[in-house]
């Protein structure tokens, strides 16, 4: 029922080297350890990227949590506010892209992407400390910040995603859950700490941290070799046998490489595309109203610390849980029941929020819209690869991250709406609706190249 091992055979460092492939034609490279690449075990691939998306998270939970601070100190509206939020979104998800096109060019290190987001990084949170002037904060935090940001992340994403093939959506749901739980340290000193008067001091110590775990990331992480495979598992048995797979009867593999070009032409990537761009609206949405009506309703200092935590802590949470629910019921089933959580949990705020913000009802539906806005991101990368095929993976998933920049820039557009109108209920009822038509969206997505109709057998000139 599989393929032998075939292709070349090298001997290096003592280490045959060989390229085996399943059933599915899926190429994999065999024979070499993670020690003997990585000269110690390949959790520090996992250990690294998470230190450092725990180190950017704070540029979006962080900065709803400064928000109010902020116009306080620069003497900003609450649009201008949510414009230097928004055009960071804008491109940090612009970012992302060339993030994996750096990625994809380099050989072994990756010093390049991850020093080049970690200076632009310093440069965000010290312009932010140092400059009230709209424009410069703008250019300084939302443009080279953004960007930064999103050359770490895809850097981050990629690197995971390459060292667990076996493994990849829990792995990368573990590092895109730092991406929200990790904001929550500076959320709370946002929250407790931060005053115009010291805002320099804390920014700048936040520039110098995030820039140097981000840099001793990047001087530490490698990429493994093209197809690399893990020693301790056997590729072959892996693609067919649920014991050692638990997806394979839910999850199909790509029935063919569909690189970029391919993947526009099925239909399934801009659909994804979309799906990122509804997922975005709402949980760009959520952080900008929370942060914005704390300023105009005067929402106390704890509640807007403890929903905002609560709203990023569930969005990591979130990852993890749907990676693991993904195995039993699909990916696409899992990502539409996240949607729809997502879009039910916008409903709920909109009566705390025409309730007088009741704390106990933020708090709850906050932990629900973050939960189905976040476990989006990471099921994406899961469904790129299983969809559009190994190699392509990092490219794919790059354009249809960039989703995020429309769906987040309208997020905050509704926010700002919602907090600056005397009507409320609109903002929230189309962001609500948003997650609900992108639940309804994933109805329609199919695997490009298979019968999604038939029950999952294997192909029949293999069997």
């Amino acid at each position: 029922m599989t393929d032998s091992g075939k292709g070349k055979t090298d001997s290096g460092k003592g280490k045959t080297v060989r390229e085996v492939s399943d059933f599915y034609g899926r190429r994999y490279r065999v024979g070499e350890s993670d020690r003997v690449l990585l000269g110690r075990s390949r959790s520090w691939m996992v250990g690294l990227p998470v230190a450092a998306m725990l180190a950017i998270s704070l540029f979006q939970y962080g900065f709803g949590a400064a928000l109010p601070t902020l116009i306080e100190a620069n003497g900003w509206s609450v649009w201008q506010a949510f414009g230097v939020l928004g055009l960071w979104v804008v491109c940090q998800a612009a970012g992302s892209p060339l993030g994996g096109w750096m990625y994809q060019r380099m050989r072994v290190r990756l010093a390049v992407p991850m020093l080049v987001g970690a200076a632009c990084c310093l440069l965000a949170l010290v312009t932010l400390a140092h400059s009230g002037d709209l424009v410069t904060v703008l250019l300084g935090y939302s443009v080279l910040g953004g960007l930064g940001a999103g050359l770490v992340y895809l850097t981050c994403i990629a690197t995971v995603a390459e060292w667990f093939p076996e493994r990849l959506a829990s792995r990368v749901a573990m590092v895109g859950a730092a991406f929200g739980y990790g904001a929550i340290p500076f959320v709370v000193i946002a929250g407790y700490a931060l005053d115009p008067a010291n805002r320099t001091v804390v920014l700048d110590g936040a520039a110098v941290v995030v820039s140097g775990v981000v840099a001793i990331g990047g001087l530490l992480m490698r990429k493994p070799p093209r197809n690399w495979w893990p020693a301790q598992v056997d590729p072959q048995s892996w693609a067919i046998d649920r014991r050692l797979n638990r997806s394979v009867p839910h999850n199909r593999p790509a029935a063919r490489p569909y690189p970029p070009r391919a993947a526009m032409r099925s239909g399934m990537l801009p659909m994804m595309f979309v799906v990122v761009a509804l997922t975005a609206a709402m949980s760009l949405f959520d952080i900008a109203y929370l942060a914005g009506t704390a300023y105009t309703q005067g929402l106390s200092v704890s509640i807007l610390v403890v929903v905002m935590s609560v709203l990023a802590a569930s969005n990591g949470i979130g990852r993890a849980v749907t990676s693991s629910l993904a195995d039993r019921i699909g990916r696409r089933g899992t990502l539409g029941l996240s949607l729809l959580a997502g879009g039910v949990a916008q409903f709920g705020l909109l009566v705390a929020a025409t309730n007088g913000n009741h704390p106990g009802a933020l708090l709850c539906f906050a932990a629900l819209a973050g939960a189905g806005a976040g476990a989006g991101y990471s099921l994406l990368v899961s469904l790129v690869r299983d969809w559009f095929g190994d190699d392509a993976t990092v490219p794919n998933y790059g354009i249809v991250y960039s989703g995020k920049a429309v769906g987040g820039a309208a997020g905050i557009v509704l926010a700002g709406l919602a907090v600056t109108t005397p009507d409320t209920v609109v903002p929230f009822v189309v962001a609500g609706c948003l997650g609900l038509l992108g639940a309804a969206l994933t109805r329609w997505m199919r695997q490009p190249g298979l019968a999604w109709r038939l029950p999952w057998t294997l192909p029949a000139d293999r069997l």
